[in-house]
């Protein structure tokens, strides 16, 4: 049963590095961004992966079948740390999503400035009105959440917008605004 999850897994990976060899392929540069497929697949992609292998092994327990107790114990531990470790970022994704959902940026690079778009309202981000940005990070890159990281622009009338990268590559719209004074902050996983 483990050789069919392998292949399978094998045969899901091939077929993921196809779609972004083809998303590569066909990229041009945007100038309007709202939440995309193509840039969700790409950042959840192997967390889905692994909540799904975790969720199989865990599976394999409930049939009746004649495992051996090292095969069901291998199953528990190695299922559960799947299961368990792809949990974070799929709940920092639904948390994510639900921000941007309905948000959209529009950038101009040759006055650097852009436009968000809000249910709550619109905001023109210059750097003349930017104070501040903090960017929230993970602490480590070895982890499925640590290509979830936002940025917080502090106003200058007072007022605070969240820019998540399931939106846009944050280097991206950092490199629009060089003279801005940029802080980080580092969380394990950067929760909103």
């Amino acid at each position: 049963m483990l050789g069919v999850l392998l292949k399978i897994t094998a045969l899901v990976i091939a077929a993921q590095y196809g779609v972004r060899f083809l998303s590569w392929l066909l990229r041009r540069q945007q100038r309007v961004y709202y939440l995309s497929s193509m840039r969700q697949f790409k950042i959840v992609f192997w967390s889905l992966l692994s909540f799904w292998l975790g969720g199989s092994m865990l599976s394999l327990l409930i049939r009746d079948q004649t495992d051996t107790p090292l095969e069901k114990g291998i199953a528990i531990g190695l299922g559960s740390v799947l299961f368990l470790f792809s949990l974070p970022t799929l709940l920092v994704h639904l948390q994510y999503w639900r921000y941007e959902r309905e948000n959209a940026l529009e950038l101009e690079k040759e006055t650097n400035t852009a436009l968000l778009l809000q249910p709550g309202g619109k905001y023109l981000l210059q750097p003349r009105n930017i104070r501040e940005i903090t960017l929230t990070q993970s602490p480590s890159k070895r982890f499925f959440w640590s290509s979830y990281q936002y940025l917080t622009l502090s106003l200058t009338d007072g007022r605070q917008v969240k820019i998540t990268s399931l939106l846009i590559e944050l280097p991206q719209l950092l490199a629009l605004w060089p003279q801005v004074p940029l802080k980080t902050r580092t969380k394990w996983a950067c929760f909103l």
